[in-house]
Formats: C-alpha cells, sequence, structure tokens
C-alpha cells in the first residue's frame, strides 16, 4: 500500500476521534431505540428464548410474516454501523462488531416484556451493517482511483 493509498483508507487523529463520539452516540441513540420501554406495547409475541431457540430460526413462517417497513427500518437502523465499522475497524472486526451489537440487542430484548427477540431482526441488521461496509469498501476505492499523487 501507498501513503497515498494508507492516507485514503485511514482517517486522521481528529477525523477518528470524532468518529468515535459520531459511533458511541450512534449506539446510545440504537440502544436507546431497541431497549426502552414501548408505552402503546403491551407484550412482546415472540418464541420463547427469542432468537436463543433454535425453533425461531427454523420456523417457516418466522421468515414470511413482519411488516416490511420494520424490515427496512432494521437494515437502515444499521447501514451507520457498518459504515462506521469500516471506517474505525479493519479485519474481521469490520464484520463482527456490528453483528455483535444486533445480537447484544436481540437478546437484550428476551427479557423486556414489550419486546420481541426475532431472528428476521439479527438478519435485518447484519444486510444493513454489510450494505455498509460495502458503501465504505466503494468509497475508499474511488477516493484511490481519483486521489492526487503527492
Amino acid at each position: 500500500m501507498t501513503t497515498a493509498e494508507s492516507r485514503a483508507t485511514r482517517p486522521t487523529s481528529s477525523w477518528w476521534a470524532a468518529l468515535v463520539v459520531v459511533s458511541t452516540v450512534y449506539v446510545a441513540l440504537v440502544l436507546w431505540i431497541t431497549l426502552r420501554p414501548l408505552p402503546w406495547a403491551i407484550e412482546g409475541n415472540q418464541t420463547a428464548w427469542g432468537v436463543l431457540n433454535p425453533a425461531a430460526w427454523t420456523d417457516a413462517d418466522a421468515w414470511v410474516s413482519g411488516r416490511p417497513i420494520e424490515i427496512l427500518a432494521n437494515v437502515a437502523m444499521f447501514l451507520p454501523a457498518g459504515i462506521l465499522a469500516g471506517l474505525l475497524l479493519r479485519g474481521p472486526m469490520q464484520l463482527i462488531a456490528p453483528l455483535a451489537l444486533t445480537v447484544m440487542i436481540e437478546v437484550g430484548q428476551i427479557f423486556l416484556d414489550d419486546r420481541i427477540s426475532h431472528p428476521r431482526d439479527v438478519v435485518a441488521n447484519a444486510l444493513g451493517a454489510v450494505i455498509g461496509l460495502i458503501v465504505v469498501g466503494v468509497g475508499i476505492r474511488m477516493s484511490n482511483l481519483y486521489s492526487l499523487p503527492t
């Protein structure tokens, strides 16, 4: 990797610090959205033990039910996770970190009466993170292609 490519793929220390702050705020917001009590929900409707139950993953109805807007919202919510992970992390951690976040959220929802822990959410969140990682990869490649020689 040339020096120009290295500069294009790694943020400067001030940008890195800003990305860490943005990431922290983003994760706090996602946790608030996904784990806070919902005043309008009386109780969740999930398979016992949610995503930890293999039956929740193998139930055919689980993959065809659900509102498309909810699935799209989950994809959109985790798109920034992929972008931020792609900018801040390297190697397998770029994918592991967003996946760990979604799994922690879904496991946490198991114990909340008004939340539903569902495998479809894990998949939608993971898809959003992967799309975010692709956006970063394309952006870095494009910046390397069009960067001016130093």
